[in-house]
């Protein structure tokens, strides 16, 4: 809501940025803004791609948006990008990530994997050739991650660099200054990752706005969000989905479920309470137990999903901001509390944007809120190396998340060394040289 304000007192034009938003169907778990509440403002690259047809990839949105993005500059209007998937939209304001080092000719999924079968392969067998060809990214991955270890091969075999290779030229590149004279704002309203590295040179001159929400407010909201989504509609949505899979597979038609807007969170964490909820071997207490575990679920994911984007925000977008000597186009907007919008959010942000298109300087950004000055000191990015635990069977991707997983209750229960109390009792008796038999606890009985 915040993006159509401003585009009204801007005289803007909306481009989404959100990677699923852009596809049709499912508007309730993606979140599309109800036409009726647009208020007629253009709304690009919203629900335009079929079902049917071939997942956008980045660096297809990019060319698309950046295309839209100067046709309304030229129109003398104000481009404004919203959106939740920042890969996408980082990707749109810098021009020298992998999406633009890449391979010129842009082969469709299929025609990718005729010519490299390897991409069609398991993920296991992906991931193997990647730890052949580039070890380095490989051991960053995590091995059920399918789509970057995809992705990674894709960016070895049509460039015929290893990524690492790429990635490191792009942290060697000098930072200059902004390409061109054309002002975009983002505005990244809280809601793939193959994350780009550092990146060097903006496409724009951007001012980007970031609503923030104390983190007990956020889960809040968050879990409120999935319960209005539900009373809306959002089962019957995933049922007309999962309706129109079954009526292409019944005609031959594959669809790829890993991409695209199938990977909607809702869809997956629902679709078993769809597909068995109804089934009359299944009592009523049993239907509910299941959409219970499905929403629940979906607010799960919801949080996961919320946490990334923050993640994504603090290690990697503000440190190319600061590399390129951009932090201060950065504004920071307190959104924790509902009644104080129109003054906390609004109004400053009009005031930024006033600002940002006068060429002024921007409002005192650490004075705005806490969160700014919190927040936009950025983190050092955590190390990233695959590791397993051979006990538990599970892949532990920072040294955080090693360094706790010994403390856990699973590592633990799983290296908990287990009594032997026949010994204990044969031991017992040899030595009291009595028949007596210790009990053994009922808890204890499995060893």
């Amino acid at each position: 809501m915040l993006a159509v304000a401003l585009a009204e007192r801007f005289d803007g034009e909306i481009i989404n940025g959100d990677a699923l938003q852009m596809y049709e169907g499912l508007p309730i778990a993606t979140n599309k803004l109800p036409l009726a509440e647009r208020r007629s403002i253009p709304h690009h690259l919203l629900g335009c791609v079929q079902l049917d047809a071939e997942t956008w990839k980045v660096g297809k949105y990019v060319r698309h948006a950046n295309a839209i993005v100067r046709d309304i500059v030229a129109r003398g209007k104000l481009p404004i990008v919203v959106g939740g998937s920042h890969y996408y939209t980082q990707s749109l304001l810098f021009q020298t990530n992998l999406v633009d080092k890449g391979s010129k000719e842009h082969l469709s999924v299929e025609a990718q994997e005729a010519k490299w079968p390897i991409l069609a392969a398991s993920t296991g067998h992906m991931l193997d050739r990647l730890h052949v060809v580039d070890p380095e990214i490989a051991s960053r991955l995590h091995p059920n991650d399918r789509r970057k270890i995809r992705h990674s091969l894709e960016v070895y075999l049509t460039t015929g660099k290893k990524p690492s290779d790429l990635y490191q030229e792009q942290r060697n590149m000098p930072s200059p200054s902004v390409s061109s004279q054309e002002r975009i704002f983002e505005n990244g309203d809280e809601g793939l990752l193959a994350a780009p590295e550092p990146t060097s040179e903006l496409r724009f001159d951007p001012l980007l706005l970031w609503v923030h929400v104390d983190r007990k407010e956020l889960l809040a909201r968050l879990d409120q969000r999935v319960d209005t989504m539900v009373h809306a509609g959002l089962i019957e949505e995933v049922e007309a989905m999962q309706q129109y899979l079954q009526k292409q597979q019944q005609n031959g038609v594959s669809i790829d479920q890993s991409s695209g807007i199938w990977t909607a969170i809702g869809f997956k964490e629902l679709l078993q309470y769809v597909l068995t909820g109804s089934d009359r071997a299944l009592d009523a207490n049993g239907s509910a137990v299941m959409k219970k575990q499905g929403i629940e679920l979906t607010k799960i994911a919801t949080r996961q999903y919320a946490r990334q984007q923050q993640k994504w925000i603090r290690n990697k977008l503000l440190r190319a901001l600061k590399e390129n000597h951009m932090l201060s186009h950065l504004v920071v907007l307190d959104g924790t509390e509902i009644s104080q919008w129109k003054h906390n959010v609004e109004a400053i942000a009009a005031d930024a944007v006033t600002a940002f298109l006068a060429g002024g300087p921007l409002p005192n950004a650490s004075a705005l809120s806490k969160a700014m000055t919190e927040i936009v000191l950025p983190r050092a990015e955590p190390h990233i190396k695959a590791r397993c635990c051979e006990i538990c069977k599970v892949t532990l991707m920072t040294q955080q998340q090693w360094d706790a997983h010994p403390k856990s209750k699973k590592h633990r229960k799983a290296t908990k060394i287990p009594v032997d109390w026949q010994a204990i009792n044969a031991k017992s008796q040899a030595t009291n040289g009595t028949s007596h038999t210790a009990r053994i606890p009922d808890n204890r009985l499995d060893g």
